[in-house]
C-alpha cells in the first residue's frame, strides 16, 4: 500500500472581509500517496489555490484564518509547527509552481541568484557549489545555454523558460511534495507539452508526490493519477483518473465534461454549465450546485449532501446516490 505524503482532514480556511466572512475552504478532506499526481480541478473560484496555500500556511493573516482542520505531511501536524519549522519544509520537503511565474521570480535578481539563494538556505552549500547546482538544474529542465541563462534577469526570458526555472527552482531541494498551481495556464500548446512531459520524468526521477491545480480537464488526463473535483469550496467528487473519465457522477463534474471541446462538434455551440459559482458571501442553502444543476430534487434546496463512500474508492456529494453507491 502506497503510503500517504499528505494527508488533509476537516480543513475550513475563512476569510475575514468587511462585506462578511468568506468561506473559501468549507471542509476538505483529501490525501496524496508518494510518488502519485492528485489532480485538483474545478472553476476559479471553487478554492483549489486556498488549498494549496493553507497546506503550506501561506494564507495571509488578516484577513484570511485556517479555522478548523489537521494537515499532517509525514507525520507532522503543520498546524502546530512554528514559524521557523514552516520556512525549513518550505522549498525543502514542499516546493510549490505557481500560475504566473513573472509575478513569483524578482525582476530585480538574476535567475541564478534566485537558484542560488534556495541551494545555500536549504542546502548550506557555497556561492561556488550552488551556481555550479543551478546551472546543472537549469539545464536538467531542458534549459539551452544554461551557464549563460544563470546570469540573465527573469524579463529577458519567455514564458516558457521563466516556468522552467520555477521548476528547477521548485526541485531544487529534491522535495518530497511539488504542489503545481496551473503550472501551463499561460503557456502556448507546445510549451505546455513540454512541461507536462517534464515533470512527468522528474517525478519519475525524484518518487516526488504532486499536487497538480488545473481547471483543464485534458491536462488532468495527462498527468494525474487520480483526481478531486473541488466546487463552492468542498470535494464534490473523488476518483482515479480513468474511472472519473469513463463515468462522472456528480452533475457537476459532468457539465465540467461536456463543457470540453470535442473536434467531433462539426462546428456545433459548446454546452456551458448554466450560471456561475456562487458568492461565497451569499451561498445557496442546501446544495452548493442547486441553482445550476440540472438534476435537483426537494432535498437539495434544504440540505448539502454529505460526501458518500461508493465501491471502487469513489466518494461523491450528492443526493442521486445512496451510500451503496445506487441512483
Amino acid at each position: 500500500m502506497s503510503k500517504k505524503v499528505l494527508e488533509v482532514k476537516g480543513l475550513k480556511t475563512y476569510f475575514y472581509t468587511e462585506g462578511g466572512c468568506v468561506k473559501a475552504i468549507d471542509g476538505v478532506d483529501f490525501h496524496v500517496n508518494e510518488g502519485e499526481t492528485l489532480g485538483i480541478v474545478g472553476e476559479s473560484g471553487c478554492g483549489k489555490s486556498v488549498t494549496s496555500m493553507s497546506v503550506l500556511r501561506l494564507v495571509p493573516n488578516p484577513p484570511g484564518v485556517i479555522e478548523e482542520g489537521e494537515i499532517t505531511f509525514e507525520g507532522k501536524k503543520i498546524l502546530e509547527l512554528s514559524e521557523s519549522e514552516m520556512r525549513s519544509i518550505r522549498g525543502n520537503d514542499i516546493s510549490m509552481i505557481f500560475q504566473e511565474p513573472m509575478t513569483s521570480l524578482n525582476p530585480v535578481f538574476t535567475v541564478g541568484f534566485q537558484l542560488n539563494e534556495v541551494l545555500m538556505l536549504h542546502k548550506g552549500l557555497s556561492k561556488e557549489e550552488a551556481r555550479k547546482e543551478s546551472i546543472a538544474l537549469l539545464d536538467t529542465v531542458g534549459i539551452p545555454r544554461a551557464d549563460e541563462v544563470i546570469d540573465d534577469y527573469p524579463f529577458a526570458l519567455s514564458g516558457g523558460m521563466r516556468q522552467r526555472v520555477m521548476i528547477a527552482m521548485a526541485l531544487a531541494c529534491s522535495p518530497k511534495l511539488l504542489i503545481a498551481d496551473e503550472p501551463t495556464t499561460a503557456l502556448d500548446v507546445t510549451i505546455q507539452a513540454q512541461v507536462l512531459e517534464l515533470m512527468k520524468n522528474l517525478q519519475k526521477d525524484y518518487n516526488t508526490a504532486i499536487m497538480f491545480i488545473t481547471h483543464d480537464l485534458n491536462v488532468i488526463a495527462e498527468v494525474a493519477d487520480r483526481v478531486i473535483v473541488m466546487y463552492a469550496g468542498r470535494v464534490v467528487e473523488e476518483a482515479d483518473v480513468f474511472d472519473l473519465f469513463d463515468e462522472a457522477m456528480h452533475p457537476y463534474t459532468i457539465g465540467l465534461m461536456n463543457s470540453k471541446p470535442d473536434m467531433g462538434t462539426n462546428g456545433d455551440e459548446l454546452y456551458a454549465i448554466p450560471g456561475t459559482v456562487p458568492n461565497p458571501l451569499f451561498r445557496p442553502v442546501g446544495c452548493q450546485f442547486n441553482t445550476r444543476c440540472e438534476k435537483t430534487m426537494d432535498i437539495c434546496f434544504k440540505e448539502d449532501a454529505p460526501l458518500l463512500n461508493l465501491p471502487n474508492g469513489r466518494k461523491v456529494r450528492c443526493w442521486l446516490y445512496d451510500k451503496g453507491g445506487n441512483k
